[in-house]
């Protein structure tokens, strides 16, 4: 019996994922965003776990902040969180036309054109801020791509985050040993890879603790090893979100001087600030809801 109960939940789950993705990848983008407004407001409602960690996360970072204007912030983030949700099955399905005739402006694109152009390597940070997806997508429409994916559990949405990524030509290598090498190989020969920077590593050896918001944080140090073993330059960007659907703002800038530090602890700092100079043009659409300070320095209290 439970064996047929497992095989019924995995069916169900494969069936639900697709056809919810597939619904929303058909809706208007303003469509969406008004319905993840309504679920974020929902969510800070009923005080929800995603809420709990949201305020915890903002009441560290913007110290500051009185009670009304932390509860204003929070009950932001979780709309735009909750937007971004909505937003996956549009940005994994929906034609790439459609989803590209979203982006309305572009800032720093030259710079990094400039680099590639001249045969530098470039590793571009994209930190779980705005719309991640779509920001990768527009990099695949100027440049070949290589970024690292961890499979899903979930079998159906595996194959629709695979194919929702790499049909706009981005190189998926898998997160861990073999997907360096193959990051490393990119780089030497003078192309242009994605790295996650504002996301824990699994283990202690892949991280060391650095500033993140006035506040310790166990940050990945992939980046400063990637420099040190191909001399490539950084930048950072995302894709800001426009109020009422009216599309994204796409943004680069170069990554503080500060990441080219031989020094691990000065470099992944230096990436944390380039993170922090990104959050500041739309702090309430940073994925706040992820327990970016998890991991304490030995000897210190959780904060969740």
């Amino acid at each position: 019996m439970k064996k047929i109960k497992r095989h019924i939940k995995h069916f169900l789950e494969q069936r639900l994922t697709k056809s919810l993705l597939s619904f929303l990848s058909r809706r208007s983008l303003a469509r969406l965003q008004s319905w993840g407004g309504w679920l974020g407001k929902l969510m800070y409602r009923n005080n929800t776990k995603l809420a709990r960690i949201t305020r915890k996360n903002l009441s560290l970072v913007y110290p500051e902040l009185g009670e009304e204007q932390l509860e204003d912030r929070v009950n932001k983030s979780l709309q735009e969180t909750m937007k971004m949700g909505m937003e996956l099955g549009r940005c994994w399905i929906a034609p790439l036309e459609d989803i590209m005739s979203d982006v309305k402006n572009v800032y720093g694109l030259d710079e990094l054109k400039a680099l590639h152009n001249s045969g530098q390597s470039v590793i571009v940070l994209g930190p779980h801020l705005g719309n991640w997806e779509l920001f990768g997508h527009f990099i695949n429409q100027h440049f070949t791509f290589s970024a690292m994916y961890a499979p899903q559990k979930n079998e159906e949405l595996d194959r629709i985050i695979y194919h929702g990524r790499s049909r706009a030509g981005m190189e998926m290598v898998p997160a861990n040993l073999k997907g360096v090498a193959s990051l490393l190989k990119s780089l030497k020969q003078g192309g242009i890879v994605g790295s996650l920077p504002d996301q824990e590593p699994d283990d202690r050896s892949g991280g060391v603790f650095a500033p993140f918001m006035g506040v310790e944080s166990f940050s990945p140090k992939l980046v400063t090893r990637l420099i040190s073993k191909t001399g490539a330059k950084v930048m950072a960007g995302f894709a800001e979100r426009l109020p009422d659907g009216q599309g994204f703002n796409i943004h680069f800038i170069a990554a503080d001087d500060g990441i080219y530090s031989p020094d691990e602890v000065q470099a992944v700092t230096a990436m944390n600030r380039t993170v922090e100079r990104l959050v500041a043009i739309a702090p309430e659409q940073y994925q706040w809801e992820y327990k970016r300070f998890k991991t304490r320095p030995e000897g210190e209290a959780r904060f969740y």
